[in-house]
């Protein structure tokens, strides 16, 4: 006798079940339509999975021929700091920029000095410590380079770069990235994916370098999308990359479509192996979704289909004002204000500094 697929009834109470079981542990609940009501620990997060009211919702949806995903940003979201920059860092102690390349970033050096007065310009092997050191000022309060501001020269600096070189580069780079992993990460994604839930990285970064490290998360690296490097006809590095995240100050207070649409696009890219032919929302249960941006994550919360259980804001260790912008973007925009969860990571054990 065959296997009765469950019916929507069924599915809707079993859901339920697991709302109330997380809200059990995080407070609020799903009609309070506060932002800032509900919060859990990454330890509580991973015990509520274990629960068999989220086991049982599992394997329902997946007896109905459902597929679960849960998407995660990565930086400050699973780990501390800038993944990214601490891959520019990496090039720059190892002597990995060609002439060419360093002539970028120092003819981008040269430009932000002068913007902000200063007419010394560090030597052309000096100027990637001098983006880092820019950089790092921000991130003090002190005058300097933004996120946005490090990306130009992040992409440009690679031009020249063969494709073999650049996951030769990543690769070797990617263990030094684990002691700035927050404590619990892996053992949480490692453990979704064990009960048939699909963790989804949906990053704005380095394509190449979110793959590496993903294994170092609990991560299967296919299950990464973000922007990525264009390569010419003979395979080297033009130095522009494709993204779908929108620029401009404008977008710094309000959810932007990128990450939205990447996972879109992910989704269209891998969906032999799920069995589809075409896309269809009601066969992909997206069941949470972890950021740290107002901005960027946001966007993949609120563009998205509803979660089915929440919407998690990193209260990102160190950073106490970073989920006081995602609190306002969330109420302002958020169409299930209940489903938001402030998500409280443990520090790494390094700094977040590159």
């Amino acid at each position: 006798m065959r296997n009765k697929v469950p019916g929507p009834l069924a599915r809707q109470r079993a859901l339920e079940q697991a709302q109330a079981k997380l809200y059990s542990i995080a407070g609020g609940s799903i009609d309070s339509g506060n932002v800032r009501l509900s919060s859990l620990t990454t330890w509580q997060r991973i015990e509520y999975f274990k629960t068999s009211e989220f086991r049982r919702w599992v394997k329902i949806e997946q007896a109905a021929g459902n597929e679960i995903f849960w998407l995660k940003d990565v930086d400050k979201t699973q780990g501390a700091g800038d993944v990214f920059t601490f891959f520019f860092k990496y090039r720059a102690d190892n002597q990995l920029f060609s002439t060419q390349q360093l002539g970028v970033v120092q003819d981008f050096v040269r430009a932000k000095r002068q913007q902000a007065g200063l007419k010394r310009t560090p030597h052309i092997i000096r100027a990637p410590e001098a983006v880092v050191d820019m950089f790092r000022s921000k991130l003090d309060g002190q005058p300097g380079i933004g996120l946005l501001e490090f990306w130009s020269t992040f992409w440009a600096s690679q031009i020249g770069l063969t494709r073999e070189e650049k996951l030769r580069h990543v690769n070797a780079f990617a263990p030094l990235y684990v002691d700035k992993i927050y404590p619990g990460v892996a053992e949480e994604n490692r453990l979704l994916e064990q009960l048939g839930v699909h963790v989804v990285i949906v990053s704005n970064g380095d394509q190449d370098v979110a793959i590496a490290i993903a294994p170092y998360l609990g991560i299967k690296p296919e299950n990464v999308v973000g922007s990525h490097l264009i390569y010419d006809a003979n395979g080297i590095a033009t130095g522009i990359n494709h993204t779908y995240e929108v620029f401009g100050k404008e977008w710094e207070e309000r959810p932007q479509p990128g990450k939205a649409l990447s996972f879109h696009y992910w989704a269209h890219v891998n969906r032999a192996r799920f069995g589809w032919k075409t896309l269809d929302h009601r066969k992909m249960i997206i069941a949470g979704r972890d950021g740290d941006s107002a901005s960027s994550d946001g966007g993949m919360m609120i563009y998205l289909e509803p979660p089915a259980l929440g919407n998690f804001m990193v209260d990102t260790p160190g950073e106490p004002d970073r989920i006081l912008k995602f609190y306002p973007v969330a109420a302002k925009y958020g169409t299930t204000r209940g489903q938001f969860f402030t998500l409280k990571q443990a520090a790494s054990l390094s700094g977040a500094h590159p």
